[in-house]
């Protein structure tokens, strides 16, 4: 049995009696052995795998159950193409970008219409990013849950995740996280070819402003969406590359 291996038993045996109330240093420790495992290009299974038993105790515990993906999945795709049509259905109504500034109280209630489903659109398109992802980076998805914010997810297989490349962990969260920005430009484009409608592309520079100063920062915090994972997945992947140098090196030299 590894250190780590003999840490993480501990951990589980506290995490599974009350996971809602995990002592805050406990619960700090724990993330501390992912990182460490995630930087190791050489992962060790039970190490993976046991921290993929922890990760799913405390995830149950604060995020509630998780339910099958497909069905969901479905349902969630039905949902935003309603939207869609709802969307299409609004630009049945005129509005002249032209005087936006001259905008009397029904057109912005148009606006805010049109506004509405755009944005119910990327919310329910939106955990098809995952999928896709998921598919190119070969980490399996165990269904769909809520987020921090109360809003639908698709929730992660650790054990998968814990042993993709570096790289493919960062670019994992990040095609998610831009996924919502090809959505809402594509919107744009279905807006200007059925009434010249501009509501989309709002919200596309709302998205790719928030995405690139997420980006910028370097934040790596949880509640910076996706491109917050995507930064702490980028930092984790320079330790990456330096142990697997320094294994490749320590083979050549054996």
């Amino acid at each position: 049995m590894t250190e780590l291996l003999d840490e993480l038993e501990k951990i589980h045996s506290i995490a599974i009696q009350n996971p809602k109330d995990l002592p805050p240093e406990t619960r700090k420790r724990f993330w501390n052995i992912v990182r460490q495992i995630k930087k190791n290009p050489k992962s060790v299974d039970s190490e993976v795998i046991k921290a993929a038993e922890i990760r799913n105790i405390l995830f149950e515990a604060n995020r509630g159950r998780a339910y099958p993906l497909g069905p969901v999945l479905g349902l969630e795709t039905i949902l935003g193409l309603l939207a869609l049509w709802g969307y299409i259905w609004a630009l049945g109504t005129p509005l002249d970008w032209t005087g936006i500034f001259i905008w009397s109280l029904s057109d912005w209630m148009t606006f805010g219409i049109r506004f509405l489903f755009v944005f119910v659109v990327i919310a329910f398109i939106y955990p098809i990013g995952r999928v896709i992802a998921g598919k190119w980076a070969g980490i399996k998805l165990e269904g769909m849950c809520r987020d921090q914010y109360y809003e639908p997810t698709v929730k992660i297989d650790y054990v998968t995740f814990l042993k993709a490349p570096a790289s493919k962990r960062k670019w994992f969260f990040f095609f998610a996280g831009i996924w919502t920005v090809v959505t809402s430009f594509w919107l744009w484009v279905v807006g200007m070819i059925l009434a010249m409608d501009y509501t989309a592309l709002i919200l596309t520079i709302i998205l790719v402003l928030f995405e690139g100063s997420v980006i910028l920062s370097g934040n790596p915090s949880s509640t910076r969406g996706e491109m917050g994972h995507y930064n702490r997945e980028k930092r984790i992947e320079r330790e990456w590359e330096k142990n697997l140098a320094n294994l490749n090196s320590t083979t050549q030299v054996d």
